[in-house]
């Protein structure tokens, strides 16, 4: 078996050296599933970096799922008793740091005063350090890659299976039922579950871009589909809209999908290693502006997915990122009309360099969904 893992603690061990960093206390669990292989949803873990060794701090818990996930020999499990910051102190004070390095997002404020507390008796400081492992995480290896591309090829099965199914299997179902069996189409399909909330949104209901599906019964006319799932903790991502048997689609829902799916391509189209995240979102917020509905494209165009469905870069008019080889980002214009309805259409890419690979089959033509 391949060690993913190693190579990654050596490159966040050289980041840490150009930062000027010895010490790293990490406390997001996706952060510490990426360098060690041991992931514990909500487990209060810890993996404390510092000089060449690791030590991660657990509840005991979860021991013996730390054992059987961790096959480096050079990361130390340590379970704390009662006090997790007082395991943190006693393995620290071993050592001549001043500054300990810390995932501020990802601690509450509490938590912080405590182990400021704590420290200050060594005579040591606590620097914010957000966004270290997070830069590494940006550019995917070989089997983040494959495990994103199976997460994506699960949920384009279950979107197929939509498609074949016809309108008669949705009509009739509300927002929530039909969420509920996008998840377990998904899960039938062997994927972990859901890799965030689906969005099933009805009739006026697509003009918001998060709706939280309700008790709406689903008719003829538009569906906003956006859905994911985990498969072994890399998430999927993907926004089609759909219509409902009814040949007499208002003109205006045509109008708007073909000019969303017009600035998809586009953006499609220019995504490459070296072009900056900006340029994508303003060749698409561009070219709805120019068809008069600027003003209603009301969110960035895109965003980085792998342990998180919602991470770095972002794919925003303000960007300063500039895109790299293996970065694995959404591209996902929308049109929203309050009290109308909306249309989204959203792809994962592979930023390659000369190009980008779209990471889904799933159709996205304008089509009606026929009984």
């Amino acid at each position: 078996m391949t060690d993913f893992f190693t190579p990654r603690i050596k490159n966040l061990k050289s980041l840490l050296t150009r930062k000027n960093l010895s010490t790293l206390l990490i406390l997001k669990d996706e952060n510490i599933y990426y360098l060690t292989g041991f992931y514990g949803a909500n487990s209060a873990s810890m993996l404390l970096v510092i000089k060449d060794v690791l030590y991660l701090i657990i509840s005991p818990i979860y021991a013996e799922q730390a054992k059987k996930s961790i096959e480096n020999s050079d990361i130390n499990i340590v379970c704390y008793g009662k006090e997790r910051f007082k395991k943190l102190s006693d393995i620290l004070e071993g050592y001549s740091c001043k500054t300990v390095g810390i995932e501020g997002k990802n601690i509450s404020y509490t938590d912080f005063k405590k182990l400021e507390k704590i420290l200050s008796r060594q005579d040591k400081k606590i620097k914010n350090c957000d966004g270290i492992v997070e830069e590494l995480r940006e550019l995917k290896d070989e089997s983040e890659i494959s495990k994103i591309k199976k997460a994506c090829n699960i949920t384009d099965k279950a979107f197929e299976s939509i498609i074949k199914e016809g309108a008669h299997k949705i009509a009739g179902l509300t927002e929530l039922e039909l969420a509920f069996y996008i998840e377990e189409l998904m899960i039938k399909n062997k994927s972990e579950g859901k890799s965030f909330d689906i969005i099933a949104a009805y009739g006026k209901n697509s003009s918001m871009p998060h709706y939280s599906p309700g008790n709406k019964r689903i008719k003829n006319g538009i569906v906003l589909l956006d859905f994911g799932c985990k498969y072994e903790y890399y998430c999927s991502d993907i926004t089609r809209t759909i219509f409902m048997g009814d040949k007499k689609i208002c003109n205006e829902f045509r109008k708007i999908y073909d000019i969303v799916l017009e600035a998809q391509l586009m953006a499609i189209d220019k995504c490459r290693e070296g072009v900056l995240a900006s340029e994508l979102d303003i060749i698409a917020r561009k070219f709805i502006s120019s068809k008069g509905y600027g003003s209603n494209f009301v969110h960035t165009l895109g965003h980085g997915v792998g342990l998180e469905v919602h991470e770095e870069p972002v794919i925003g008019q303000v960007s300063k990122k500039v895109l790299k080889e293996n970065m694995v980002i959404t591209i996902e214009p929308g049109i929203y009309i309050e009290n109308f309805g909306g249309v989204r259409i959203e792809d994962m890419v592979l930023v390659k360099k000369n190009t980008c690979e779209v990471l889904y089959r799933a159709r996205k033509d304008f089509f009606i969904l026929s009984y």
